[in-house]
């Protein structure tokens, strides 16, 4: 017996094929699949054709999974997804992936029809991935239709719910697409009951190939696309009237509610899903770019998510713990100022700012929330104003490190630290110098463009004597100040870095107009006083 394809060539008309015949074919080129690497598009053209535009070769369900099973590895084999990302293709594997699965009467054939189901939507999602314009195919309503189907039908099968939920994902990338999901299907809780099937069950009570965690990561991926583009429907007013959408733009009260099961599920996620080696995993950075999108105070309904009663600290400790913990390490394990900037851009930004941005909304519109994450970060009687901000020992201080970074975009970490701080601090700008020191918050400043308080300038005139009294400048008692001593312990490598960052920081004010005074490193450096150091020294 010939395999299918030279069969098929052979009689050119499957009709004198017996289904026993098509079958063997098909399962021979399974085991020579490898064989047919310079035939693919033909191949490809000969099962769309026989399999998807029509049934003509459809005898059997076993039949049908070995041709979808074939059409799924040739698939990955063209840089382009060939022709399989096309609308024929698209519209046509989706429409068999729901009469297979969905018209499965018994045990017997749900296996078969499993299988066809996944193939298929393996099939579309791969012609999605290596083809993106292909994605407009199945964004159409009937396409997406079919998608939500399979998914509200697939129950714990993790299979089926990762590919619906990858689909959902890739297809998911207009205003109208996102706007008809939520009004025709209320996508977000489907989303939202299939994600609490896999957040409260291990991966022993699921079937399919994938984890529970892969899973859940997937529906949350493809639940933070809904809501960017959900918020950018609701707020179409600000686009249309030129302005932009923020990081911080959330949804109104009145639409929030339809979402809550999201918020609910964003929450137990950050609640469950553990560090992994001190990065969030997969699923928790989902979680938090999802909850981003609401606010913590109304309506009530959302209030009480967040905060719930009896257990008002639990989701906004495990926030503040997931954040605590990679602010030790980055701080910690960068010890070197110099190295932090880097090691945040290329590691850790995508982590630290979305936890600080929901830090800082809790924190804002909430008084008790404030004290509350107040005395986790500066606890009763530990501010020790006879050490400099960033010497101290606890979180204050390594977020005064995270704050000093040079990077002072306007959601860079160094930024929302200050930020943070400043909001623990109830937006006092007086006493967020005198803890934190003006020469660590001039940078923040800069970049939130904040005017230096006028008593602050004259309390340095005044109280440089006065016993017990803080230096604004660097934060600690000014009878602790002995700056020969300590640049006489400094090495000159250690003096030529902290000259650069005077000099960048003087540069910058300047240029802000926050302050007008000759640049001293500049003057320092003209005059000769400072040396150049070789690159040997």
């Amino acid at each position: 017996m010939s395999d299918y394809f030279s069969s098929v060539t052979a009689v050119n008309d499957s009709a004198n094929l017996s289904c026993r015949g098509i079958e063997d074919g098909l399962a021979d080129v399974v085991a020579n699949i490898g064989s047919y690497a310079c035939q693919v598009e033909r191949c490809v053209g000969i099962l769309l054709q026989r399999f998807v535009y029509t049934d003509s070769d459809r005898c059997s369900p076993k039949a049908t999974r070995l041709a979808l099973g074939i059409l799924k590895v040739f698939g990955r084999q063209m840089s382009d997804g060939g022709e399989i990302a096309t609308q024929r293709a698209i519209s046509g594997l989706l429409k068999l992936a729901n009469t297979s699965y969905l018209s499965s009467e018994n045990d017997s054939s749900m296996s078969y029809a499993s299988d066809i189901c996944s193939n298929a939507l393996t099939c579309v999602a791969n012609a999605m991935l290596l083809n993106p314009e292909c994605r407009a195919y199945a964004a159409e309503h009937q396409c997406i239709d079919t998608i939500v189907d399979i998914l509200g039908a697939a129950g714990n099968d993790s299979t089926l719910s990762f590919l619906c939920a990858r689909c959902l994902f890739l297809s998911l990338n207009t205003i109208e697409c996102a706007q008809y999901c939520v009004e025709q299907h209320r996508l977000q809780d489907v989303l939202g009951q299939t994600a609490n099937i896999f957040l409260n069950h291990d991966d022993v009570s699921t079937s399919g190939k994938f984890s529970s965690q892969q899973v859940l990561t997937e529906i949350l991926k493809a639940a933070m696309g809904l809501c960017g583009y959900a918020l950018k429907w609701i707020h179409a007013d600000k686009i249309s009237s030129e302005k932009k959408l923020v990081l911080d733009d959330s949804f109104p009260p009145d639409k929030a509610v339809d979402f809550i099961l999201l918020l609910k599920v964003a929450l137990d996620t950050l609640d469950k899903a553990p560090l992994e080696d001190h990065h969030l995993a997969s699923s928790t950075k989902q979680a938090v770019a999802i909850v981003m999108n609401f606010s913590t105070i109304e309506p009530q309904a959302i209030r009480d998510v967040w905060l719930p009663k009896g257990h008002m600290w639990k989701h906004v400790d495990t926030i503040f713990g997931l954040f605590k913990d990679i602010v030790y390490h980055v701080v910690d394990t960068f010890s070197d100022d110099n190295n932090l900037p880097s090691a945040i851009a290329d590691t850790y930004q995508a982590e630290l700012t979305p936890l600080m941005l929901v830090l800082v909304r809790l924190v804002s519109e909430h008084p008790d929330v404030r004290e509350h994450l107040f005395y986790k970060v500066y606890p009763k009687d530990a501010i020790d104003f006879a050490v400099l901000p960033e010497n101290r020992p606890g979180m204050a201080a390594k977020l005064v490190r995270l704050m000093r970074s040079p990077d002072s975009g306007p959601f860079s970490v160094s930024t929302i630290t200050g930020d943070l701080l400043l909001a623990l601090l109830g937006n006092d700008i007086r006493q967020f110098i005198l803890t934190v020191g003006y020469g660590n918050a001039a940078g923040y400043m800069v970049a939130r463009h904040i005017e230096i308080p006028a008593d602050i300038i004259e309390q340095v005139r005044e109280s440089s004597s006065e016993s017990g009294a803080v230096n604004p400048v660097t934060g600690r008692y000014w009878s602790q100040e002995d700056t020969n001593q300590e640049l006489a312990n400094m090495t000159d490598e250690e003096k030529e870095r902290e000259a650069e960052r005077l000099f960048v920081l003087f540069e910058r004010l300047n240029k802000t107009g926050i302050i007008k005074t000759a640049n001293p490193v500049r003057a320092a450096a003209e005059s000769g006083r400072f040396e150049e150091l070789d690159d040997c020294d």
